[in-house]
């Protein structure tokens, strides 16, 4: 039977990850990231790990005989002091200097594969779980939100080749906010003060970036965020179909955005002006 490393980050996800690749056949074993994976793993193999210490975990790798690796769960990458690489990881912080156009999971992901260990993609374990395209709750979109949309698409087209932005909030033909390091549901609580209530819809959108790397930096919308966008005042929220996954069932999601009064649509890339 195939051993399963688990790299879980924070939320609920790497434990839903968990239970379907045991459904799948893999013999798991979770390695949460010590200070930021908050989720319940009982009755699995657990070994904490610390975010810096690569060549550790590699070296747990072998230990536990994992084949293959699914990194999952949003991580806060820390200051480097607060970091605390081990040799491996300075070593891989040295690459990451020398090639930027490469992501810090593309260059883990590479190190894990130098020593026998194949990284998995986290949608091959969560099949039906890519946002739908079209109308799924709310009101239906007006000539002004569709308007909206077309713009935070635009904008998130530009700046997804600089690696910046995968979610914006819109409002009246001017951007309210762009999601940087801080993360989605940050940036739409960094919104609640921008939002005019009295100035027509407040539009989120949240698409994979330019060149992002699905395979391995799966972009996320689950309860957190709708719940977030309701009570920033958001009345849209447009999400990439096929491109962004779904921390929840969607019919969890449907019912947020129901209650809330808030429109829940699916986007196509091919729609970017």
């Amino acid at each position: 039977m195939t051993r399963l490393a688990i790299i879980a980050g924070q939320g609920n996800l790497p434990l839903q990850v968990a239970k379907a690749a045991v459904h799948q056949g893999y013999d798991v074993f979770i390695f949460p990231i010590d200070g930021q994976a908050n989720a319940v793993f009982d009755g699995f193999a657990v070994q904490p790990v610390r975010l810096g210490a690569i060549g550790q975990i590699q070296g747990f790798f072998m230990e536990h005989g994992c084949s293959h690796v699914v990194m999952v769960g949003k991580v806060v990458w820390p200051s480097l002091a607060a970091l605390r690489p081990d040799m491996a990881g300075m070593r891989l912080l040295g690459k990451l200097i020398k090639r930027g156009d490469d992501s810090v999971l593309r260059v883990i992901s590479q190190f894990f594969a130098d020593h026998g260990v194949k990284t998995l993609p986290v949608n091959m374990f969560l099949e039906g779980r890519a946002m739908p395209s079209g109308h799924l709750a709310g009101p239906a979109l007006d000539k002004n939100g569709k308007a909206l949309i077309e713009i935070g698409m635009s904008v998130l087209g530009k700046l997804g080749d600089s690696d910046v932005g995968q979610s914006i909030v819109v409002q009246n033909g001017r951007v309210l906010a762009i999601e940087a390091a801080e993360g989605t549901s940050a940036m739409l609580v960094r919104s609640v003060d921008l939002i005019d209530a009295d100035a027509g819809p407040a539009v989120f959108v949240k698409m994979q970036k330019s060149g992002q790397d699905h395979w391995l930096d799966t972009p996320f919308v689950g309860t957190e965020t709708m719940q977030a966008a309701a009570r920033s005042g958001i009345t849209v929220l447009a999400i990439e179909a096929d491109a962004v996954m779904l921390a929840d069932d969607l019919q969890i999601l449907t019912d947020i955005c129901t209650d809330s009064g808030m429109t829940l649509v699916g986007i196509s890339a091919k729609a970017r002006t």
